[in-house]
C-alpha cells in the first residue's frame, strides 16, 4: 500500500512544466502543477475563488472601455469609474449611481458645472456656467441616460487617460489631450476641468501711481497678490509708470493704488527704478495702497515669471505624480524624456523667478545612454521613481535621498536598464514597486537593495513562465485585503493572480478563466472591510458580444456565514427573501443555460442538459427557495506535483 504524502503549503502557486522535475528547488515543495480558479492565500493555503457578481452592462459594447477608481477620505466614499468613448460613468458599492432626486430646473438660477437638474421628465448635469438656458441645450446641459450619473469627456477609446489621485482630485493625462482634473465635490457632483499652470489667484488690477515731487526720473511698478490662507503669489500686474518724478523719499513718497482684490490677504510691490525691465521687491502692503518712500529694490526677489504649459498638441504629458508637495508631469510627444514639477505646495502653479528660488517650479530632462520616454512615476522614500523605455531612474535633491528637489538642485540616477511596458500601471506594495517589463511578458519587482545601495529587483515570473509565453500583460492592480494579490489581465483574456508577501518571501501565481467570456480590465476599489476586485468582462451571450462590469465576491468564513450565502457563479445575481420559485432581473443572460445554487445546494450545474435557460430575464424553478444564486458556471482545479523520489 502506498504511503501518504503531506504538502503543508502551496504558496509557490502554479509552477511551469519545465520545473516539474526540479525537486531541488525550494519552490517545488510548495508549488502546484495546476492552480486554476483557485486563490493562493497569504498564509500559504489555497481555496477556490468566489464568483464574479454582475454589476452593470458597460454603456457600449465596443472594445476599449477601461476602469479607474476614486478613493475617498472616509470609509464608504470610494467609487469605481467607467471610462468610455466621450463619457465617465460612476459606481459605488457594487451598483451604478442613479440620480433620483434632482431639483427642478429654475430659470433664474445660475448653474455651475456639476449641478444636477430635472426638466421635462429627464435629468441633466450642467457642464458650463449658465443662467436662463433651459435643458436640453448641449452647450450647457448633458442628458443622464435613465438617470445614470455620468459626465461628458473629450476622450476617445484610443486616447483614454492615465490617472493619479491626490486629495479629492484625480489628475488625468494623455498624450493627445491637455491634462485635466476630475474633482470630487460629493457623491453626485463631479467636475471635469482643464489643468491650468497659472497661479490660482488673479493679478491685481488698475495699478497706478502718483509722483511725490516733480522731477526727471521714471519709476515703473508691478504688484502681485498673495492668496488668502495659502499665500500663493499671483503673477505680476500690468506695469504702472510714474514719469516726471523725483526719487521718492519718506517726506515725498510715490503713492501707488490698485483695485482691492477680494481673495488677497496682502500685496507685494516691485519697482524698476532704472528702466532696465527688471523689477525688484520694495515692500508689502496690507491693503490696496502703498507708499514707496525710497526703499532700495531687492533684485534677488523678483515677481513670478508666468509659464503656460501643456496648451498645444505635442506638449500634452503622459503620466503625472505627486512628490514632495509638487505635482509632476512628464513625457510629451515633443519632449518624451522631460519632467515638469509645480511650485511647492501649489500643484497648478508652474511659475519661476529670476534668479531661481528653491520653491520655484522645476524642469529638466533625463540624460541617459538610451531613449528614455517616461511612462510612469511613483513616489517612494528613496525618491521619485521614473519608469522609462530604457530603464528605471531615481530622482532626488542634489544631496541624495530624502533631500528636496529644487530648480537648482536635482539628481537623477539610473538604477537599472530593464525598461517598462507603457500601457500597464505599476502597483505599489509597501516600499516595493511591481511593474510589467518592456515587451509585456515579465513582471518585475523594484525595491531598495542594500547590496547595491540602490534599487534592484527580480523577475517574479521565473517559476511560472508558461503563464506568459507568447502572451503579454495588459492591465494590473493590487488587492491588499484580504490576501495581498496583484491581479493581471493577460492578452488572451485570462485573469492571473499573484499572491505577494515580500516580507515572508511569498509569491505564487494562479490563473482564472470564466465561461463564455474573457477579462479585459481589472480595477481594485476599497469598500467596507475589503478591497473589491472589479473587472470588465467580454462575454458572448446567445451569440452576441456584450461587455459587463462584474465584481469578485468575498470568500471568507466569517461569523454568520452559511452555505446558502456562498456565491460561486460568474456574471450572476442573487435573491434573498420569502421563498419563491421564479427569479427575474437576469436579462443580461437571456438565452443562456445557467447554474443555480439555492439554499446551500447545487440545483443545476449550468452544463447538464436539464440546466435552465434564461428566457425574458427569468428563471423558473420547480420548488420554493429563499436564498438563490444564478449565473454562469466555472470550475476550480488544483493538481499537485509528483512527490520527490
Amino acid at each position: 500500500m502506498g504511503e501518504s504524502v503531506i504538502q503543508r503549503a502551496f504558496a509557490a502557486g502554479e509552477l511551469a512544466p519545465v520545473l516539474h522535475a526540479r525537486a531541488d528547488q525550494v519552490k517545488y515543495t510548495t508549488g502546484l502543477r495546476t492552480c486554476r480558479n483557485t486563490i493562493v492565500r497569504r498564509e500559504g493555503g489555497v481555496q477556490n475563488r468566489a464568483g464574479f457578481r454582475f454589476v452593470e452592462a458597460c454603456k457600449t459594447d465596443t472594445y476599449g472601455t477601461r476602469l479607474m477608481r476614486y478613493v475617498g477620505s472616509v470609509q464608504g466614499e470610494s467609487f469605481l469609474i467607467e471610462m468610455g468613448a466621450a463619457y465617465f460613468r460612476f459606481y459605488q458599492n457594487g451598483a451604478v449611481v442613479v440620480i433620483t432626486d434632482a431639483d427642478a430646473y429654475a430659470g433664474g438660477t445660475t448653474y455651475n458645472p456639476g449641478d444636477l437638474v430635472a426638466s421635462g421628465g429627464a435629468t441633466y448635469v450642467c457642464i458650463a456656467t449658465v443662467v436662463g438656458v433651459t435643458p436640453p441645450n448641449a452647450a450647457y446641459w448633458y442628458l443622464l441616460p435613465s438617470g445614470i450619473l455620468e459626465i461628458p469627456t473629450p476622450y476617445t477609446l484610443g486616447t483614454l487617460p492615465g490617472w493619479n489621485q491626490s486629495g479629492n482630485v484625480i489628475t488625468l493625462t494623455s498624450l493627445y489631450h491637455a491634462p485635466r482634473e476630475l474633482v470630487y465635490n460629493g457623491e453626485n457632483r463631479w467636475i471635469l476641468r482643464t489643468v491650468s499652470t497659472a497661479p490660482t489667484i488673479t493679478v491685481p488690477q488698475a495699478v497706478s501711481g502718483t509722483p511725490g515731487a516733480a522731477g526727471t526720473r521714471t519709476f515703473k511698478y508691478v504688484v502681485t497678490a498673495a492668496k488668502l490662507e495659502t499665500y500663493e503669489e499671483s503673477n505680476a500686474s500690468a506695469v504702472a509708470t510714474v514719469a516726471a518724478t523725483a526719487a521718492p523719499t519718506e517726506a515725498l513718497p510715490i503713492a501707488l493704488i490698485w483695485t482691492l482684490h477680494t481673495s488677497a490677504i496682502e500685496y507685494y510691490v516691485y519697482c524698476d527704478p532704472y528702466e532696465n525691465g527688471v523689477f525688484g521687491y520694495v515692500g508689502t502692503a496690507a491693503s490696496n495702497a502703498f507708499k514707496h518712500a525710497g526703499q532700495v529694490p531687492d533684485f534677488n526677489l523678483t515677481p513670478p515669471v508666468a509659464r503656460v504649459l501643456f496648451d498645444a498638441a505635442g506638449e500634452y504629458p503622459a503620466p503625472s505624480a505627486n512628490y514632495q508637495q509638487r505635482r509632476f508631469f512628464a513625457n510629451s510627444l515633443d519632449e518624451p524624456d522631460s519632467l515638469w514639477g509645480s511650485r511647492i505646495g501649489f500643484p497648478a502653479n508652474f511659475g519661476i523667478s529670476s534668479p531661481l528660488q528653491d520653491d520655484d517650479s522645476v524642469t529638466f530632462r533625463l540624460a541617459g545612454n538610451n531613449h528614455h520616454p517616461i511612462w510612469h512615476m511613483v513616489a517612494l522614500k528613496a525618491g521619485l521613481i521614473l519608469l522609462t523605455d530604457g530603464g528605471e531612474w531615481t530622482v532626488t535633491g542634489g544631496a541624495g535621498p530624502r533631500t528636496p528637489i529644487t530648480a537648482s538642485s536635482v539628481q537623477a540616477d539610473q538604477e537599472t536598464y530593464v525598461g517598462v511596458s507603457a500601457g500597464v500601471r505599476p502597483v505599489v506594495i509597501g516600499n516595493t514597486i511591481l511593474y510589467v517589463q518592456a515587451r509585456g511578458s515579465v513582471v518585475r519587482e523594484l525595491r531598495f537593495d542594500q547590496a547595491v545601495e540602490g534599487l534592484a529587483g527580480r523577475d517574479l515570473t521565473i517559476f511560472s513562465t508558461h503563464l506568459f509565453e507568447r502572451k503579454t500583460i495588459l492591465r494590473a492592480d493590487y488587492q491588499q485585503v484580504p490576501n495581498s494579490i496583484v491581479w493581471c489581465v493577460r492578452s488572451d483574456g485570462m485573469l492571473l493572480g499573484l499572491t505577494y508577501i515580500p516580507d515572508q518571501d511569498i509569491w505564487g501565481w494562479h490563473r482564472h478563466d470564466t465561461t463564455l467570456g474573457v477579462f479585459e480590465d481589472v480595477c481594485v476599489v476599497p469598500e467596507a472591510d475589503e478591497d473589491k476586485v472589479y473587472a470588465i468582462v467580454q462575454r458572448t451571450i446567445n451569440g452576441v458580444t456584450k461587455r459587463f462590469i462584474e465584481r469578485l465576491e468575498r470568500r471568507e468564513l466569517l461569523d454568520g456565514f452559511t452555505h446558502a450565502t456562498s456565491f460561486f457563479v460568474d456574471c450572476g445575481l442573487s435573491y434573498s427573501g420569502a421563498p419563491a420559485d421564479q427569479f427575474s432581473g437576469l436579462d443580461h443572460l437571456n438565452g443562456e443555460k445557467v447554474a443555480v445554487y439555492a439554499d446551500g445546494s447545487v440545483l443545476f450545474d449550468g452544463v447538464s442538459a436539464d440546466s435552465p435557460v434564461v428566457v425574458g430575464g427569468v428563471v423558473t424553478l420547480a420548488d420554493l427557495y429563499a436564498n438563490v444564486h444564478i449565473g454562469l458556471p466555472y470550475t476550480a482545479e488544483i493538481e499537485l506535483l509528483g512527490p520527490e523520489a
